[in-house]
């Protein structure tokens, strides 16, 4: 992606409202002096300014003729790229914001958190209407399932909204968007024994298809949701095994019950409420997590260009010992346990360009270090930290970003 091509997207998120007009002179800025042949094209943040309807002109037309390539390529029976090239265009620019992160820094760091969450909604193809002009199928599918099942569900191009309802089987409302009707065959439902899935036949062009799935209040074996482009947002399940994978759009978890839960994104922010699980793992690029009020044993959260929140984690039924372990760049990581029991504290948090507040009583510093210039490093635990009936553990890094702890 060109240099003025970063620049249009950037001018719409100033014409959304998205970052002030000061904002979006820091950060086309940072892309000017990030791209050493473009160098002699800086100009002042006013004349930016000026040129800015011109610009968001010209996107408009870019994302229209874009659109109109993708009826084209289907009409001529070619490779379709129009999918391709609009998921190459996304790519560049969210891989443009680990350097935005850079040349913006910490003091500003806001601003990278708002230009990720543009990303999110730009990468929604329903904000685009991609697949308006492609007439829409509704079917529903049913499926009678007990303890122990297992659920796959795919999608592509389209969301999948999980709920739970009072009734005893499986009910998948799925929409389908593609320009032809023999493309609705490709959408594969399966019912074996205790095990359904529901799956997008691979390699079949460009098609739409989202679910509204409800689910049975048991305990299922494996859950897994997988889709590209869309949003998954579930509540109220309950599993061994718990998987939710997108890219390029957001995941939203609420009251998910799960001895294992994988989380897994690009380009877009996880948000999780409410959720037990044994082992938590969750992933995203160029873009944030927040938890609040989890009960864990062990959680592990990674992110590129976006900060780490985590409030009320409690912990595992039974256990003695949480584990976090809470790592990104270019953003802050805050941990507000709201803890008014008795837990002790060990703690270890390392961050470059950035402070570090740690907020607990009684806790004693072992080790407090500069490593290099701009490096702050620390490790604490709280007094007689071994005698404490339930303990845990914070392992929390970051670079050009601040690390927050507080009991």
């Amino acid at each position: 992606m060109s240099i003025n091509e970063e620049r249009m997207l950037i001018l719409k998120m100033l014409e959304e409202g998205k970052i002030t007009s000061e904002e979006a002179a820091k950060l086309i800025e940072a892309l000017e002096n990030d791209d050493k042949q473009d160098t002699e094209e800086k100009a002042s943040a006013k004349q930016k300014q000026e040129d800015f309807h011109e610009s968001t002109a010209r996107f408009r037309e870019k994302m229209h003729n874009w659109k109109n390539d993708r009826e084209y390529d289907w009409k001529n029976d070619t490779k379709k790229s129009g999918q391709k090239d609009f998921d190459r265009m996304v790519d560049e620019f969210s891989s443009k914001a680990e350097r935005l992160g850079k040349n913006v820094a910490a003091t500003t760091v806001g601003i990278v958190d708002k230009v990720i969450d543009f990303v999110g909604s730009f990468v929604d193809t329903n904000s685009f209407n991609i697949f308006g002009s492609y007439a829409a199928v509704d079917k529903t599918y049913e499926a009678q399932v007990s303890e122990g099942a297992d659920l796959l569900i795919e999608g592509v191009n389209g969301h999948i909204l999980v709920k739970k309802h009072l009734e005893d089987k499986i009910v998948i409302k799925s929409r389908i968007r593609c320009p032809g009707t023999d493309t609705y065959n490709n959408l594969l439902f399966s019912e074996d024994g205790n095990n359904v899935s529901m799956k997008v036949a691979k390699n079949i062009g460009n098609i739409s298809v989202s679910h509204e799935v409800f689910l049975p209040a048991v305990r299922f074996k494996n859950l897994k949701f997988e889709t590209s482009n869309g949003k998954i947002y579930v509540e109220d399940a309950l599993a061994e095994n718990f998987e939710s994978i997108t890219k390029n759009s957001h995941i939203d978890l609420m009251g998910v019950n799960s001895d294992r839960v994988w989380v897994d994104t690009k380009n877009g922010r996880i948000q999780i409420s409410y959720l037990i699980g044994k082992d938590v793992e969750v992933n995203t690029s160029n873009s944030l997590i927040d938890i609040k009020n989890m009960k864990a044993e062990n959680l592990k959260a990674v992110t590129t260009n976006g900060r780490i929140s985590v409030e009320n984690a409690q912990n595992y039924e039974g256990l003695a010992e949480t584990n976090l372990y809470l790592k990104t760049k270019n953003g802050g990581i805050k941990v507000n346990m709201n803890d008014m029991d008795n837990k002790g504290y060990k703690v270890r948090a390392k961050t470059t360009n950035g402070k570090i507040n740690l907020l607990i009583p009684d806790i004693i510093y072992q080790n407090i270090s500069k490593q290099y210039a701009g490096s702050n490093f620390l490790e604490a635990e709280s007094r007689e930290y071994e005698g404490y009936p339930e303990k845990v553990y914070i392992n929390a890094e970051t670079v050009n970003g601040y690390i927050e702890i507080v009991k």
